[in-house]
């Protein structure tokens, strides 16, 4: 068995690969390989400072896993861009493909695709994050003319926080904001390093909604780079509309 012989995705992660890279594998079909690559100077806490230095990494990453015969790339990191807005993904996409000469994403960008490919204006967002990086998320998807009408939140900072909580937690933040503001089209779940995808499709039977995962939108918008045609099965509407 060659791993890969189907294709190779480069995912540049600002934190440490740890859930992330789980919850990305799951999600892909046969003969598709998760290339992973850390920064140099992992992002561990939230702050400004960490995250501004961690878009200046970026692009060294992704010049690496080029170097790693990847034929597309994911940035990840999504707060690193978010409190910039649209711009500032445009210019790091901008600088990704300048370097490495591949098709690339960042998180924003496939999660602003992915909510559009569903047909979402009206969400609700639930995170791990402080109240001030659920508002940055709520402000960048305004500018794509996507209304956030509700967040929840867990207040944590420390990225190891995130992974260390169980799945039934995102999943009954979820459950709650909905509650909350029951005319939501659809849920949006920010940040692939807590455990997300194996409940997309419970929360989304249990909704009657479609839910996004940052995840699981990256490694959607990955494989339509690519051109693949199909995702892991029983992971939710977004990756099953692959195959359509």
């Amino acid at each position: 068995m060659l791993y890969g012989w189907r294709a190779r995705i480069g995912h540049v992660s600002p934190a440490i690969l740890d859930t992330s890279a789980e919850e990305c594998r799951k999600l892909l079909p046969p003969g598709v390989l998760h290339v992973g690559l850390t920064i140099s100077l992992p992002v561990q806490t939230l702050t400004p400072e960490a995250l501004a230095q961690a878009r200046g990494l970026i692009v060294d990453a992704a010049r690496r896993l080029a170097a790693e015969e990847v034929q597309a790339i994911v940035a990840g990191g999504a707060p690193a861009t978010a409190g910039q807005g649209p711009a500032a993904d445009r210019e790091l996409l901008a600088a990704l493909r300048a370097a490495t000469g591949l098709p690339c994403t960042t998180a924003n960008e496939a999660v602003v695709a992915a909510l559009r490919a569903l047909g979402l204006r009206r969400i609700a967002v639930v995170s791990p994050f402080v109240p001030a990086r659920n508002a940055e998320i709520a402000q960048y998807l305004a500018a794509c003319e996507i209304e956030v009408v509700a967040t929840r939140g867990l207040g944590l900072e420390r990225n190891v926080e995130f992974a260390r909580q169980p799945a039934w937690v995102p999943y009954t933040l979820a459950r709650e904001v909905v509650r909350q503001a029951p005319a939501v089209e659809g849920v949006y779940i920010a940040c692939p390093r807590w455990p997300v995808v194996d409940i997309v499709a419970s929360l989304e039977a249990d909704l009657g909604r479609p839910v996004v995962a940052a995840a699981a939108a990256m490694m959607w918008q990955a494989l339509r780079l690519l051109g693949i045609g199909e995702a892991a099965l029983g992971y939710g509407r977004l990756l099953d509309s692959l195959r359509r």
